[in-house]
């Protein structure tokens, strides 16, 4: 089973110049100082490569496995140390985080923030729980993602499927909900934007909501459109309708 999901049809565009200044040494060496003088443990995600890197031995994404077999085996040392009903769902979270990453802008990618817990077993069988946050660090040219800075702490055992992906910029969060990165549907819409989808759903008129509302009707379209581009639809009847679909309203 592929846990980490590599879009193939993303093509790599790093050239001869960047794979040669590449050293995983020296990304080993400065993860050494964040874990020096950082509260939980960082470890770097190496797409191209399919590598993960770590500065110690006893990091705990290794599981008391010997590095030299996480740096032998790759992404596919994650099947090693996953849990057997995780692995699965780990598949289907990084797929819907791809699909996710990718359908934003290139210059967007660098402000996603994902964050999920996923339970582990040690080398002796013992299960635990990691809380994961990683964060884009370098791409290539054309937008794909090559390295991931991994920040992650151990906490108690829980239910393993809270996940979610935010916008470091705009504040945005996104649920991992039936397969996709949903947006979190307390933060779709603002109260006045549901007041006028709900308005427009017992079928008033632009002017009759300008008035209910008090607002003028240059103010009523403005936030129309805001409701139109949120919900990625372009007439009302198709705005009311996924509202509904979705509970927002």
């Amino acid at each position: 089973m592929d846990i980490i999901v590599i879009h193939s049809q993303k093509k790599w565009n790093i050239s001869k110049k960047e794979l040669n200044i590449f050293s995983k040494e020296e990304i080993e060496s400065t993860l050494k100082q964040f874990n020096q003088s950082c509260s939980g443990v960082y470890y770097m995600m190496d797409y191209y490569h399919q590598q993960i890197i770590t500065d110690s031995p006893s990091s705990p994404i290794l599981c008391g496995h010997p590095k030299e077999i996480a740096d032998k085996e790759g992404f596919g040392f994650l099947e090693r140390i996953l849990v057997p009903e995780e692995q699965i769902w780990a598949s289907q979270m990084n797929e819907a985080g791809f699909d996710f990453f990718f359908n934003h802008d290139e210059k967007k990618r660098m402000d996603l923030r994902l964050s999920y817990d996923l339970k582990v077993k040690t080398i002796n069988g013992t299960e635990f729980t990691l809380h994961h946050k990683l964060t884009p660090f370098r791409l290539c040219k054309n937008g794909n993602l090559w390295l991931a800075l991994c920040h992650v702490i151990e906490v108690a055992n829980k239910d393993i499927k809270n996940v979610n992906m935010v916008d470091a910029v705009d504040g945005k969060k996104y649920n991992f909900t039936n397969g996709n990165f949903l947006l979190s549907k307390d933060e779709v819409l603002t109260y006045r934007e549901k007041q006028i989808l709900t308005m427009l759903a017992k079928d008033m008129t632009a002017q009759q909501i300008s008035k209910s509302l008090s607002i003028s009707l240059p103010v009523f379209n403005r936030h129309k459109r805001k409701v139109f581009n949120k919900l990625g639809v372009d007439k009302s009847t198709s705005a009311i309708h996924k509202a509904h679909t979705e509970g927002l309203i």
